[in-house]
């Protein structure tokens, strides 16, 4: 009898632990968002925003300049999986990104949808926005202005807000969350830019050439001054008329410091620099570009300390 009600008691207790375990321990963590940014600074973006309730895909790596990304299937399929699409917008990617949605067929993040996040929607103080009729043969003319936005800090910090707005009206257990992770990236902003602007005020005394313009926010964040442009018009090659006239005037110039990214090629203006006695600094125009950082504020930070370093090394 007694073996018995101790088998008894002991049946109860294991039925009584595994009950434990399927109401307790068996409960799944709850899914994260599945967002899919175009660019690396967006991606780094949604992922400070985001924290750990997101999973992060990008579909132009940093290294590669993003208006020439080709639409490969594998990117639609991973479009195909997103709860959620943000993208720069103002026509940066509209070479390949409306193909790989129709190839998607993912209603979550068409034209409308709640997974659908232009970024630059959020962009209070758009750039070189074209008056007038738009002539192509000025080159790669956006109507909408130009769309490189995301390396001033400040249109970041406008963009991390409205981030955390749409992932919060899809995610509304976690809206707080990322509403307050967008407060903190914006805190963080406000207090490195007083050195970014310290740190890079010797590049503010000398003159600039840049390759594309796609520094044209940087400039005007850290209030750089700009003489010209290489690539005269936006996406095709500078003709030797122009970099001649570039040249000319760089040497009227002391301390010339022409700027260009990772993608744009070097060798012309490492020539502007050379034969007008100036000298060149490489950017990363993206998050992880060259091997750079990945997060945002680190990125910023590694543009300003090459900037310097290229400022106090001048001839």
């Amino acid at each position: 009898m007694k073996r018995t009600n101790s088998r008894k008691m002991s049946l109860k207790i294991l039925w009584a632990l595994v009950a434990c375990f399927l109401i307790g321990g068996s409960q799944p963590a709850a899914a994260k968002v599945k967002v899919v940014a175009t660019i690396a600074d967006l991606g780094s973006l949604v992922q400070v925003v985001g924290g750990d309730d997101v999973e992060v895909t990008v579909l132009c790596p940093g290294e590669m300049d993003p208006h020439f990304l080709p639409a490969k299937p594998s990117l639609a399929r991973k479009l195909g999986r997103a709860d959620m699409l943000v993208y720069n917008g103002m026509e940066l990617e509209v070479g390949w990104l409306p193909l790989l949605i129709r190839k998607a067929r993912n209603p979550a993040i068409r034209p409308g949808a709640a997974g659908e996040v232009d970024c630059s929607e959020a962009v209070t103080a758009r750039l070189e926005v074209p008056t007038g009729h738009l002539d192509r043969g000025e080159g790669d003319v956006h109507p909408e202005g130009n769309p490189h936005y995301t390396l001033d800090p400040r249109q970041a910090v406008l963009v991390a807000h409205h981030l955390a707005r749409r992932l919060g009206e899809i995610d509304v257990d976690n809206a707080a969350s990322y509403k307050q992770r967008a407060a903190t990236f914006a805190q963080d902003v406000e207090e490195r830019t007083v050195s970014w602007r310290a740190e890079t005020a010797v590049v503010a005394e000398m003159p600039v050439i840049i390759y594309h313009r796609t520094w044209a926010y940087l400039v005007d964040f850290l209030q750089l001054d700009v003489m010209g442009e290489i690539e005269h018009r936006p996406g095709i090659s500078p003709s030797p008329r122009h970099v001649q006239k570039l040249i000319e005037e760089g040497r009227q110039r002391e301390n010339l410091l022409v700027i260009s990214a990772t993608w744009d090629h070097h060798h012309v203006s490492a020539e502007v620099a050379e034969r007008s006695g100036g000298q060149t600094v490489v950017l990363p125009a993206q998050a992880g570009a060259g091997g750079g950082a990945q997060g945002y504020l680190e990125h910023i930070d590694g543009i300003c300390r090459d900037l310097a370093a290229a400022g106090k090394a001048r001839p």
